[in-house]
């Protein structure tokens, strides 16, 4: 057995032991921070908009679409809407909208019925919501939310039909999608600001005073939506 001394910095085995802070605090910034489009600035979105433009979402959807191309068909090889779809996503992950839409747009028409144009709906229906085209969104959305295969994917879609239909039902099917307390807390924060919004204050109140919110991702929306609720009450 061959034996070499090994000699580490102090600062690097200081780093192990601790962890990088400066790498951890960068980390949160970019899984918190949306990603820019080029029509609206960060500061204006909304917390639907900064939820459904999370890099980490969109890289789930990418990954979801890609895996789906070669999961759900016995050939090895995807079929040529799957593919079509996959194609079209990865404008999707670049906030590529425009060449996404011409995309997604293709493979509804071209592919009439297939799980891969049920899912580009979706798609146009989360771009149609981005963008604020709400007739549009609502059509897309309507037609696909049911049709998805994967919860993730129905949960973003009923908070969206939750604001478009403005229908606080629509936040309680999210909320069977989910896979976390903090999902769960998330979505009902959102729905306390919509009870609020349609004069439901003591219902939107009541919602709000029996969560447990202790993740930063969330502290600051439920601290704005509670101070939103007492102003109008």
């Amino acid at each position: 057995m061959l034996n070499y001394q090994l000699n580490l910095d102090p600062n690097f085995i200081n780093c192990l032991i601790t962890g990088n802070n400066t790498m951890i605090d960068k980390f949160q910034n970019f899984i918190l921070t949306p990603i820019k489009v080029s029509y609206k600035d960060r500061s204006d979105y909304t917390p639907i908009e900064n939820f459904i433009l999370n890099p980490i979402v969109l890289a789930l959807i990418v990954f979801l679409v890609t895996y789906q191309a070669f999961s759900l068909n016995d050939d090895p090889k995807p079929s040529a809407s799957d593919a079509a779809l996959s194609n079209a996503m990865i404008y999707f992950e670049k906030a590529d909208f425009d060449n996404a839409v011409l995309q997604l747009e293709a493979v509804v028409d071209n592919f009439s019925g297939t799980k891969a144009a049920h899912q580009a709906k979706f798609y146009l229906g989360r771009t149609a919501f981005i963008n604020g085209n709400n007739d549009k969104a609502l059509v897309y959305l309507s037609e696909s939310v049911s049709k998805m295969k994967y919860d993730n994917l129905k949960k973003e879609g009923y908070i969206m039909l939750a604001e478009l239909q403005n229908d606080t039902k629509m936040f309680d099917k999210a909320m069977k999608f989910t896979d976390s307390e903090n999902e769960i807390k998330y979505i009902s924060i959102l729905k306390a600001k919509k009870l609020a919004q349609n004069g439901q204050t003591d219902q939107s109140l009541m919602l709000l005073e029996s969560l447990d919110v202790d993740n930063p991702a969330y502290n600051q929306l439920f601290e704005e939506v509670y101070g939103y609720v007492l102003s109008i009450n």
